[in-house]
C-alpha cells in the first residue's frame, strides 16, 4: 500500500546520469534501458513522480519525440502511468509481466496476445519466395525445387518486441495472402480461411541462447540478453505446412508442463 506522503519526484540529473549515449542502438532504447534500470534498482519506486518530457528533453539534449516514445514503451509495459495534471508516475516494480507458455496445448503468438487483452501486431521485415533446399524439402514434405515463401517478422504485443520470427511455408498457401493477415491476424486462421487447411499439431524443440547485437536491437534488448530459441513443424490433417525458427525473448517468456505420473 502506497504511502500517503508527498509522492517522491525523480530528479532529471538523476535520470542523466543512468543514460550511457555510447551505448548500442537508438537514443530511444538507451534511454528506455536507463529507465528499466533505474526502476530495477529501486532508485524509481512505485509513486514516484517523472521529470516532464520538456524537461528531460532539453537536459539531456534530445527530441521531445525520443522522450516521448521511451516512456511509450514503458507505459505500454506497464511501469508508468500517464495521468493529465499529474504528470508520469512509477506504478512497477520494475518486473515486466511475463507471458506463461503453456506446452500441454497448441499456441499460436496472435491468440495468446489477445487473450491477454493486448494488442497484437506483426511488422513485416522480409517476405520472398524461393525455390526448396533439400533441407526445406525435408522439413515441409514438398518437391526440391518447389516455391516456398519465407517469412521474417517482429512480433508485437501493444507495441512491444517480443519474438523474431523466420518461418518458411509452401508458397501455394501464402501467395494469396494480404499484408493484414500477416499483420494484424494469425496465419494460421488466414490459412484456414482461404485454403481449408486447419492446424491439427506441431512439433518444437526449445533451447537457450543469448542474442547477437543486430537481433537484440530489434527486439529491445541488450546485446548478450538471453533468450530462447524456438523451432517448430506445425502440421494439418494433411501435411507440415510450416516450419519455423522464433527468438523469444527470455525476460518476457516462461514455459510450463504439466506432468501426470503414469501408472
Amino acid at each position: 500500500m502506497l504511502s500517503q506522503a508527498p509522492a517522491p519526484s525523480v530528479g532529471v540529473a538523476a535520470v542523466a546520469a543512468a543514460l550511457q549515449p555510447r551505448r548500442d542502438g537508438p537514443k530511444h532504447l538507451q534511454l528506455e534501458r536507463a529507465l528499466r534500470d533505474l526502476i530495477r534498482s529501486g532508485q524509481m519506486r512505485p509513486g514516484s513522480i517523472m521529470p516532464g518530457e520538456l524537461e528531460l528533453a532539453a537536459y539531456l539534449q534530445v527530441s521531445r519525440h525520443t522522450i516521448r516514445h521511451a516512456m511509450g514503451v514503458l507505459t505500454s509495459e506497464g511501469l508508468l502511468r500517464r495521468e493529465r495534471g499529474r504528470g508520469t508516475t512509477v506504478v512497477s516494480d520494475g518486473m515486466p509481466p511475463l507471458f506463461e507458455r503453456s506446452l500441454t496445448d497448441f499456441y499460436a503468438f496472435a491468440w495468446e496476445v489477445r487473450a491477454r487483452g493486448a494488442a497484437q501486431r506483426s511488422i513485416i521485415l522480409e517476405r520472398v519466395t524461393l525455390p526448396a533446399t533439400a533441407g526445406l524439402s525435408e522439413r515441409l514434405k514438398v518437391p526440391r525445387g518447389e516455391p516456398v515463401e519465407r517469412l521474417v517478422r517482429l512480433r508485437t504485443a501493444d507495441e512491444v518486441p517480443l519474438v523474431l520470427e523466420t518461418a518458411h511455408l509452401p508458397h501455394a498457401l501464402t501467395h494469396d495472402l494480404d499484408p493484414t493477415d500477416l499483420e494484424r491476424d494469425s496465419i494460421y486462421d488466414a490459412i484456414d480461411r482461404l485454403h481449408g487447411e486447419r492446424v491439427v499439431r506441431a512439433h518444437e524443440t526449445i533451447r537457450p541462447v543469448v542474442l547477437r547485437r543486430t537481433v537484440a536491437r530489434l527486439l529491445g534488448v541488450a546485446s548478450g540478453s538471453a533468450a530462447f530459441s524456438v523451432e517448430r513443424t506445425t502440421w494439418s490433417a494433411r501435411r507440415p505446412i510450416e516450419w519455423q525458427v522464433s527468438l523469444v525473448r527470455g525476460d518476457r517468456y516462461v514455459y510450463s508442463v504439466d506432468l501426470p505420473r503414469r501408472a
